[in-house]
């Protein structure tokens, strides 16, 4: 078991697509984020990969930092997709997910094992970036976790300025559930109204509070994520397969997060 660097995307609203273009979907997430890890001086040659049909999990090698993914690779990668959306149509547009996380991470008999791919794949699948990018509209969200954040982002170890991004939190995450939002090349999350979590706003929903209802026609807002109570017992990480996609997972209170599912 080694700290490593690891990177979960998803495609975003996949699920409610047409099935004519989830293959182009899916052709576009794997030649986005080959393409950019290219244009970053990047390998993903080296790059090992847990794939499902709507997002992968990515454990890189020991020098590869997260200063290099969370400044260039993901603006190359929110280029490539803009350049791609402009002749798609509208149900073809490619829209993603993206959360990076630097923590304990191994390979295992059936992918991997270790605390920084089950926070990786939480923070991808986290209600908040969900519906923070339905408000932002834009081609990609971006998730980082605190050990990002204040390593990283914060110190000024990268180009990005801490005031573009918004600190949520996702509670089935527990010890790890502190997190920032970031939309390279869209509208500063801060000026969004969405609920994050956090406890300065009105029962605890951040600034805005809870959500508008929305024009109507529109999808009514997620619902607030379930809180689960504090585990009793150790916590045991394990990776499985399972239709639909690899599940990765914790067990004492049956956590799950995994690919294959809700989009």
């Amino acid at each position: 078991m080694s700290y490593r660097t690891v990177v979960a995307v998803d495609l975003h609203g996949y699920g409610s697509k047409p099935q004519n273009v989830h293959a182009v979907l899916q052709k576009n997430l794997v030649e986005c984020v080959r393409e950019a890890a290219g244009n970053a001086r990047l390998d993903p040659g080296r790059w090992r990969d847990q794939r499902s049909g709507d997002g992968k999990l990515m454990v890189l090698p020991h020098d590869v930092s997260a200063e290099v993914l969370v400044g260039r690779f993901v603006r190359e990668l929110n280029a490539g997709l803009r350049d791609r959306n402009r002749v798609a149509s509208p149900q073809a547009r490619t829209r993603m997910r993206l959360a990076l996380h630097h923590g304990p991470a191994a390979e295992a008999a059936h992918g991997y094992s270790g605390s920084a791919p089950v926070v990786a794949a939480g923070l991808c699948g986290a209600e908040a970036l969900r519906t923070a990018l339905d408000r932002a509209g834009c081609d990609l969200g971006v998730i980082v976790s605190k050990f990002v954040y204040r390593g990283s982002i914060e110190s000024g170890m990268t180009s990005l300025d801490p005031e573009d991004l918004r600190a949520v939190r996702v509670p089935d995450l527990r010890d790890d559930d502190e997190a920032w939002i970031w939309f390279p090349g869209g509208p500063n999350p801060n000026d969004l109204d969405f609920p994050d979590g956090m406890p300065d706003g009105p029962d605890g929903g951040g600034p805005g509070g809870p959500p508008p209802s929305g024009p109507p026609g529109q999808d009514p807002p997620a619902p607030e994520p379930r809180r689960d109570p504090p585990a009793t017992g150790p916590t045991h990480v394990t990776t499985i397969n399972a239709p639909g996609g690899v599940v990765i997972g914790r067990d004492q209170n049956t956590i799950t997060y995994g690919f294959g599912g809700r989009s």
